[in-house]
């Protein structure tokens, strides 16, 4: 089976250094604990996990090992929280998010009310929502679709950022409507380069040359569930997280494969999953 392969996959440099920071943290400590996952694929964490890392969902009371935040960030008051508890913090938060919280953090000091562009509980959209001051009584809404654009109250002045990870097509259909419900509307668009990137990959280049696309990361990652979304818009698209997941169903004989990854999917595993396709 023949394979292609757009210019970038693997991880992004973000995952990257979270990765790079979370194994300085476990060389130094021989473990820790992460306030969720590090990243979205199952073998990467694994690997950790083998090394001492330890992934909760809260806070601790106190921690003598150190507490990694992880690429998605945290909301301000989880900081605070964590100073007065004297924990050792970790924090990997990708730089392209704290720019999200930056300028949550602005539309904030300008008093507007803040739209949140993303999904409703996603671990970088609950810190986003913090740094915009909900905690504080600052009116923050987060809406992940046009319906839901719709059905914001009119507001006179307002303020939009963008999860990082939010296919940037969508997000500017989402603005549009949301400046429908308000009279002066100032956008930031703060969607991830590196995402638009590989979605602008999959659609101008992968999608006209091949028959069958397999887009490789973690069912929980934000980005490749975009990705494998887009993909399957216009090709027949299987999402996996390993070479193992890979089936001889999905294709028939003298097609090409698009192979394609989600930025939290280590480079050696898209590696396995091209070697398994190419040999069916």
């Amino acid at each position: 089976m023949e394979t292609l392969r757009p210019r970038h996959t693997g991880f992004c440099f973000g995952v990257r250094d979270a990765l790079a920071l979370t194994s300085g943290a476990l060389d130094g400590s021989g473990e820790a604990v992460a306030l969720g996952q590090v990243v979205h694929n199952s073998r990467a964490l694994e690997h950790l996990e083998t090394r001492g890392l330890r992934q909760v969902s809260n806070l601790p009371t106190e921690s003598s090992v150190p507490v990694v935040v992880t690429a998605h960030g945290a909301t301000p008051e989880l900081f605070e929280s964590a100073r007065n508890r004297g924990l050792q913090m970790v924090d990997t938060t990708c730089p392209l998010v704290k720019r999200v919280q930056r300028h949550a953090q602005e539309l904030r000091e300008l008093n507007l009310p803040i739209v949140v562009v993303g999904h409703a509980g996603h671990q970088e959209v609950v810190g986003v929502v913090g740094w915009a001051g909900a905690a504080a009584g600052a009116e923050v809404a987060v809406v992940a679709t046009t319906e839901e654009a719709d059905d914001l109250p009119y507001r006179e002045r307002r303020g939009v950022v963008c999860q990082s990870t939010f296919p940037q097509h969508e997000f500017r259909r989402i603005a549009e409507r949301i400046q429908l419900r308000s009279g002066s509307l100032e956008i930031r668009d703060t969607t991830c380069p590196v995402v638009n990137q590989r979605q602008r990959e999959a659609t101008s280049d992968l999608l006209e040359r091949v028959d069958v696309v397999v887009v490789v990361g973690g069912r929980g990652s934000a980005n490749t569930m975009a990705l494998a979304s887009t993909c399957a818009s216009r090709r027949p698209t299987h999402q996996v997280e390993s070479a193992s997941e890979v089936r001889a169903e999905w294709f028939q004989e003298g097609q090409t494969v698009g192979i394609t990854s989600g930025t939290s999917t280590p480079s050696w595993v898209v590696d396995e999953v091209e070697e398994v396709c190419r040999a069916l």
